[in-house]
């Protein structure tokens, strides 16, 4: 009965069907692979963020090493500096975060993402209507300079237009050359505190990547592959000629 898979012009046929065939499935092993990658980057982005958390003051510091891990941080806002992120939501409800540096007491700096803002606010209002006078203390979780993902790009700065009050993502050393100082090499995103009240700016949770759709692209995959295999052997067994 193998033959008949084999025979005249059905060969080629044939070849071609399990050479589609194992492309499919290469396609669903590599799904596969991301998924499981993915899936031990939560992991270890989950654990970072139960751990107890460490204190950020400044000096040398690995951002990769740093990223995901909860920190606590004390200084003072440098109000003047702060910008927006754009593209972010509350409750269903499009606006800002607001990003505003941090003086440490060692003399460093580091951006915080101290949340979200309505969409209404422009970046004056943003700067005035948001100012935290004196020392604060923050929990939040560290992050590492977005520079380099894909997305929207923000605009080079130009003679006329030397800074940009809303950004498109946190590029901590371009943000760090229109602040005039230098910033740590990573950004905090401040934590909600449950007895919070929702007065702006509204702090977001920071949570893993998700699962993402590589397990459904895998399932995809290796489905196109058994579809055309049992496809096919159905129609050889049939009798039906292949011209």
């Amino acid at each position: 009965m193998v033959r008949i898979f084999f025979q005249g012009k059905r060969l080629l046929f044939t070849l071609l069907v399990i050479v589609v065939a194992g492309i499919l499935c290469s396609l669903g092993a590599w799904q596969w692979g991301r998924y499981q990658q993915r899936i031990a980057l939560n992991t270890r982005i989950n654990s970072r963020m139960v751990a107890a958390a460490v204190p950020l003051l400044g000096g040398p510091i690995d951002p990769e090493e740093f990223d995901y891990r909860r920190v606590e941080l004390r200084g003072t806002f440098d109000n003047t500096q702060s910008v927006l992120l754009r593209n972010r939501s509350f409750e269903g409800t499009t606006g800002y975060h607001l990003l505003t540096p941090l003086r440490l007491e060692s003399g460093e700096s580091v951006l915080v993402d101290r949340g979200w803002v309505p969409l209404n606010e422009s970046p004056a209002r943003a700067r005035d209507g948001y100012v935290v006078g004196g020392e604060v203390r923050i929990t939040g979780v560290a992050r590492k300079s977005e520079a380099g993902r894909i997305g929207p790009i923000d605009p080079p700065f130009t003679t006329t237009r030397p800074r940009l009050d809303a950004w498109f993502r946190v590029d901590i050393a371009r943000i760090a050359e229109q602040v005039g100082y230098p910033l740590l090499p990573v950004f905090v995103e401040v934590q909600p505190e449950a007895t919070a009240s929702p007065i702006p700016p509204i702090p977001a949770e920071t949570t893993d990547l998700g699962p993402g759709s590589n397990l459904s692209y895998t399932i995809q995959w290796f489905s196109f592959a058994l579809i055309l295999l049992v496809g096919y052997v159905a129609v050889m067994l049939r009798g039906k000629p292949v011209r």
